[in-house]
C-alpha cells in the first residue's frame, strides 16, 4: 500500500506501507529534500544493513515525526529511519512496528488504511492507487535492469512481484559445513562482508548440535508440560473408513514418509485400530508431497469448537495432520 503523509517538515509521497519491514528506511533523496542536514544523522548500530541481496552501509538514523491523515482526524508518532543511498521505486519504507504504533490496521482489497487518532477516533487514510500502480511498474523495470547492473532495488523486496509461491533463498550462496559430515551442512551469503561473515560461520558451527538434521533429532514436548487429547463425544462409534487407492507413486511417498515418521518415533504401529482413517496426499507448492490424514469422520464425531482456527475441509486438518 502506498501513501502520502507529512514526515518531519514536508509532505513525503510514495510511502510504501510494508507490514513485512523491519526497519523503517528513508533514501537519502528524500532527506535531502527536507533540508536535513548530515549533523542531525547518528551512528547506525549496524555497519550495514540487508536490503533485498545485497548489504549497505547506512549513512545513519535520524527520529522524526511522522504524521498520518488531516485535519481533526491525524494521528502523530516518533519514528527511526535508517538513511540509505539508493535508487528504488518509493521514497520511503514504513515498518511493522511503525504500523502499529499508529494502531493501524489495512485493508489491501481497498487501498484504506484505519488508525486510531490522537483524539480517541478512527481516522482513516486512502492509498494513491495511480502512484502505486507507477511505483509497481517501476519496480518492475528496476528488477529487470537489477539482473545487469549492480545495486539495491525495492522490487527484490516487494512479495506481490514474486512469481514463486513461497520465498526462496536468493543471491549468491555459500555453502558450509555445521556439523561432522558433508551432509551437515547450511548457506550463507557470499556477498557478507568478511567480519560480519566469519563469526556468524563460527557461531553457527560451535551450536552445531541445535540443529534438527533428522526427525528424530526433534525431542518433542514433554507431556508432563503439555499434553492434548481429543474429546470425542461419548456416543460417538468408531469408524473404519474404507481403504482408498492410490496411485504407484503416492503409495511409494506414503511408505517413505511413514517409515520416517516410524523411526523419529512419532508415531507407532497398531495392529487393532478403534479408528482408522485413510492418508491423503497433497501436492506442495515446491513439488513435493504433503502427506496428511482423512479425519473428517473423526470431526463429526467432536464437539463443535465456536472459535476455529481454519475452516474445515473434506479431509480436514483440524484436529490432526502429519506433515512432512
Amino acid at each position: 500500500m502506498v501513501i502520502t503523509a507529512r514526515i518531519g517538515t514536508g509532505l513525503v509521497k510514495r510511502i510504501l506501507v510494508d507490514t513485512g519491514a523491519d526497519s523503517n528506511i528513508m533514501f537519502r533523496n528524500v532527506f535531502d529534500a527536507l533540508g536535513l542536514k548530515e549533523a542531525d544523522l547518528k551512528v547506525h548500530q549496524h555497519e550495514v544493513i540487508g536490503l533485498g541481496d545485497n548489504y549497505i552501509r547506512p549513512d545513519g538514523v535520524i527520529t522524526l515525526p511522522v504524521c498520518v491523515g488531516s485535519n481533526e482526524a491525524k494521528k502523530l508518532v516518533m519514528a527511526e529511519f535508517v538513511v540509505l543511498r539508493d535508487s528504488t521505486a518509493y521514497n520511503v519504507i514504513m515498518k511493522r512496528k511503525t504500523i502499529n504504533e499508529f494502531s493501524a490496521v489495512i485493508c489491501t482489497k481497498f487501498l484504506v488504511m484505519k488508525f486510531i487518532t490522537d483524539d480517541g477516533i478512527v481516522g482513516s487514510i486512502r492509498g494513491d492507487v495511480e502512484t502505486a500502480v507507477a511505483s509497481d511498474n517501476t519496480s518492475v523495470s528496476l528488477r529487470k535492469r537489477s539482473k545487469e547492473a549492480a545495486g539495491v532495488f525495492l522490487a527484490d523486496l516487494d512479495a506481490r512481484l514474486d512469481e514463486n509461491s513461497r520465498p526462496e533463498p536468493q543471491g549468491n550462496l555459500e555453502k558450509f559445513q555445521v556439523g561432522d559430515s558433508k551432509e551437515k551442512f547450511t548457506f550463507v551469503n557470499r556477498n557478507l562482508p568478511h567480519h560480519l561473515k566469519e563469526p556468524l560461520v563460527k557461531t553457527i558451527r560451535a551450536n552445531g548440535d541445535l540443529f534438527a538434521w533428522t526427525p528424530a533429532d526433534m525431542l518433542g514436548v514433554d507431556p508432563n508440560f503439555m499434553s492434548h487429547r481429543l474429546a470425542i463425544k461419548p456416543d460417538a462409534k468408531p469408524i473404519a473408513q474404507q481403504r482408498r487407492k492410490m496411485s504407484q507413486e503416492r503409495t511409494n511417498e506414503v511408505a517413505k514418509q511413514t517409515a520416517s515418521l516410524l523411526d523419529a518415533g512419532f508415531i507407532r504401529e497398531l495392529e487393532y485400530s478403534a479408528w482408522l482413517s485413510n492418508v491423503v496426499l497433497v501436492k506442495k507448492a515446491n513439488g513435493k508431497w504433503r502427506m496428511c490424514v482423512n479425519y473428517s469422520d473423526l470431526n463429526k464425531a467432536y464437539p463443535k469448537y465456536s472459535f476455529p482456527f481454519q475452516t474445515s475441509t473434506p479431509w480436514s486438518t483440524q484436529h490432526r495432520d502429519i506433515v512432512s
